[in-house]
């Protein structure tokens, strides 16, 4: 009888052994990945060119308007049956990507947009001929990106965008639509003309001026692809805080500024053509 005990146990023991064993290779096998809970419908892709970008559940190329820089969708009509508004009304974010960073709005034609850091949020669906239907791209292909200088792929961690917009010159009052650099929360970003006429190794806003022009900094280097890396750079300048230094990015050569009347707010532009010396940013 002692006998069958010992051998009905120790088969047991092999078998919670062998079971713990399968349950443990199972989640070796799951590594990085969550077994449960709603699959992202938003997340994270990679290209070699591209680097990071937003893709929906299916794969699908996400991409950003430049003229969304104040954060209105721009493209509707026949702009919105080949760039269809992304909407998701449950939306469940991947991993690399905060929540807090999207958002919902109405477009004037009643689409429903999903946004990104304010940033409406679009597919890209071309024709194959001016007579054909469009049909949404596949899914991993990203033939948007650059099209017309005015639409990219959305990346998460953009340093620099361009946005596009009917800026109104300060000084002669007259509007045209530009392409300019702004910041990550698409602030507008200008350029001050005696750095281009007199480059010096120190920008020439200094003192009481960069308080209402504060230098710009970034360290990042993610930019839409129109935009080159080799393009920027940085200054130290010497007028920091508690007589610290303090960087400055520059592009082609000259520092970039905010503008203080603008209110940090996305897409102003009240800086234009003031004293016919500052201008937006143009790429």
């Amino acid at each position: 009888m002692n006998t069958l005990r010992r051998r009905l146990l120790a088969g047991c023991t092999a078998l919670l052994l062998f079971s713990t064993s399968l349950v443990v290779s199972s989640c070796d096998d799951l590594d990085g990945v969550i077994p449960f809970g709603p699959k992202p419908t938003i997340r994270i892709s990679t290209s070699p060119t591209l680097g990071p970008y937003l893709v929906d559940k299916d794969g699908n190329t996400l991409y950003y308007f430049a003229f969304d820089v104040a954060g209105t969708p721009n493209c509707t009509g026949a702009c919105a049956a080949r760039w269809p508004a992304f909407y998701d009304a449950n939306l469940v974010v991947g991993k690399g990507l905060d929540s807090n960073d999207f958002a919902t709005i109405t477009g004037s034609d009643g689409r429903l947009h999903t946004t990104y850091q304010g940033w409406p949020l679009y597919y890209f669906a071309p024709q194959a001929t001016p007579e054909s239907p469009n049909v949404r791209e596949a899914p991993g292909a990203t033939g948007g990106d650059n099209f017309g200088n005015v639409w990219f792929v959305t990346k998460p961690n953009y340093a620099l965008r361009i946005a596009r917009a009917s800026v109104t010159n300060k000084t002669t009052n007259q509007s045209s639509v530009k392409s300019f650099l702004v910041d990550s929360k698409a602030r507008t970003l200008y350029v001050f003309a005696p750095d281009r006429t007199s480059p010096t190794t120190q920008p020439n806003c200094i003192g009481p001026c960069a308080n209402v022009w504060p230098p710009f900094f970034e360290s990042g280097r993610v930019l839409p692809t129109a935009l080159s890396s080799n393009d920027f750079g940085a200054i130290t300048r010497p007028d920091g805080p508690n007589g610290t230094t303090r960087q400055q990015t520059i592009y082609k050569g000259v520092p970039l500024y905010y503008f203080v009347n603008d209110n940090a707010t996305r897409g102003k532009t009240e800086g234009e053509g003031i004293a016919n010396l500052w201008s937006v940013a143009t790429p």
